[in-house]
């Protein structure tokens, strides 16, 4: 059986910009295209720069011209209470700007390979149709530029 809900849950940028995001008759996506939906948006977000400094954007209500992070350069990979600026950055950012995910917990994980890099580590409930599903992508953050981390499919 192939489950799938409604086209409320298609990706916020599609949607703004009239893109062809559905599945079959143009009103839903299915489980596979929703967590795709999921990732794109987050990914977005996390590689969108604000003009708010870090301490305005805390304080922030949200806004879509805020929309994205502020400027993290002057948090250390290897700094424990960075970590937690940035857990707490990334976790009010999902709060602000992507509403699907309920029950957010944002982890920040130094990489002992290379300084630059940061893996946040993201764990939600999402809801889809009747169902709450988990979601806990991964992402990479480096100077620049967010990449999702990609998780081996389950055999």
């Amino acid at each position: 059986m192939n489950r799938t809900a409604a086209s409320s849950i298609a990706p916020f940028f599609d949607r703004l910009c009239g893109v062809d995001f559905a599945v079959g008759n143009g009103v839903y996506l299915d489980a596979k295209g929703f967590q795709a939906s999921l990732l794109l948006d987050l990914s977005r977000l996390l590689n969108t720069r604000c003009d708010l400094t870090i301490d305005e954007f805390m304080k922030s209500p949200g806004h879509v011209m805020n929309y994205g992070m502020p400027a993290t350069n002057g948090l250390s990979s290897n700094a424990k209470k960075d970590l937690q600026k940035l857990e707490q950055l990334v976790h009010h950012a999902i709060k602000l700007f992507e509403p699907r995910l309920t029950q957010v917990g944002v982890k920040a994980l130094s990489d002992p390979q290379d300084f630059k890099n940061v893996r946040v580590e993201i764990q939600a409930a999402v809801i889809f149709g009747e169902q709450t599903l988990r979601f806990s992508p991964s992402f990479h953050l480096h100077p620049g530029q967010v990449e999702l981390v990609v998780q081996p499919e389950p055999a």
